[in-house]
């Protein structure tokens, strides 16, 4: 049985200014920080042959205490970089202009098909990660490993793990300090910690819900 604990990064100085970010690549805010430690506090008693992030540095600062504490190198993967937002990266959320606004909108209804300028859609990200899951599965059966990436591409990677529907990856929610636990030994099982509780099943927007 292989166990993956994909946590989300830190809080950064963008998310605490409601700043869409993507490809953008801010530093974690003083609360993100703190998530950085409280991670550590969470996994620091689990055997980790593995840590991985992507390449942006609020995934990597959010893995480094849990790296040091247990000796491991952090490896990068381009694969797990975020989503790219295009035109929209900088911009404040829900301040957009008209032009804007259409773009979002047409994304948002048609996030795997429709590409902002600039930008990736869902599918272009799931076609990224999946070899990187593959690999994960092979390489480290009978292991348990850590993964410290973003919200869209944490969101896609759960989904193709468990094999769930396209209608409930998208509903998918993980706060700055959400770990999801996925176990896969014939079947695959989910957990998350918030608040230093586990529970079993995901969160969808507004609710937890056990598959």
């Amino acid at each position: 049985m292989i166990q993956i604990y994909i946590a989300r990064h830190g809080e950064t100085t963008w998310n605490a200014e409601g700043r869409i970010q993507g490809r953008s690549d801010p530093g974690l805010s003083p609360k993100g920080f703190e998530q950085s430690l409280a991670l550590l506090e969470q996994m620091k008693g689990r055997p980790i042959s593995a840590i991985y992030t992507s390449t942006l540095k609020r995934s990597i600062l959010t893995a480094q205490p849990i790296a040091d504490h247990l000796n491991l190198p952090i490896q990068k993967q381009p694969e797990l970089d975020e989503i790219a937002f295009g035109i929209l990266e900088g911009k404040l959320l829900h301040h957009f202009d008209e032009e804007l606004k259409r773009e979002w909108d047409r994304f948002r209804d048609h996030r795997f098909t429709y590409r902002m300028p600039q930008a990736e859609n869902y599918s272009d990200v799931a076609n990224r990660i999946r070899p990187f899951a593959e690999r994960l599965l092979r390489d480290h059966d009978g292991q348990e490993v850590l993964i410290v990436g973003h919200r869209v591409v944490n969101r896609l990677l759960i989904g193709m793990l468990l094999e769930i529907s396209v209608e409930k990856v998208l509903k998918i929610e993980q706060t700055n300090d959400c770990v999801y636990l996925v176990k896969r030994n014939g079947k695959a099982e989910i957990f998350h910690w918030v608040d230093g509780e586990i529970r079993e099943g995901l969160i969808f927007v507004g609710r937890e819900v056990t598959l």
